[in-house]
């Protein structure tokens, strides 16, 4: 991470200083305020107040399915995704089994559908029981105001 701000900072890229950084990262049973925090002291000073830090816990799998409605409008099947696990790849193969269950061979893991299910995801509906997406939403919408 700290090579990709020092590439940006100096000019090497050619990518101009974004407004927002966001880096992303699973909690891995870390619990995200934990894996937020090494994110946070990676930081270079000209990227602190421009970092966004989306932290899905345990995985990314389960942010994926947060809005049940949607992922079922999307795949055609609704994942039944009970209680915070933080057994390695449970949500890998619960995003793959529902996506088989929607009737589609899941050739990525399920993940082929992460745009789809995005922007049809009801933010509001998916925050709920899930407070660091909710987190991350208050975030992202924070830094981009502070931009404007």
């Amino acid at each position: 991470m700290v090579t990709v701000q020092r590439t940006i900072q100096h000019g090497f890229s050619g990518i101009p200083m974004p407004d927002v950084f966001v880096v992303g990262i699973d909690g891995n049973c870390k619990t995200s305020p934990v894996r937020r925090r090494e994110i946070e002291e990676r930081c270079l000073a000209p990227f602190r107040d421009r970092i966004v830090v989306a932290c899905p816990d345990p995985h990314v799998e389960r942010w994926y399915m947060a809005d049940p409605a949607s992922f079922l409008d999307v795949v055609g099947a609704t994942p039944r995704v009970g209680h915070t696990k933080c057994l390695r790849d449970h949500y890998v193969d619960l995003l793959a089994s529902t996506v088989r269950a929607g009737g589609h061979p899941p050739t990525l893991g399920g993940i082929e559908f992460a745009a789809d299910l995005v922007d049809a995801m009801d933010l509001l509906r998916a925050e709920k029981g899930h407070p660091d997406l909710a987190q991350f939403v208050r975030d992202f919408r924070h830094a981009l105001a502070a931009r404007e």
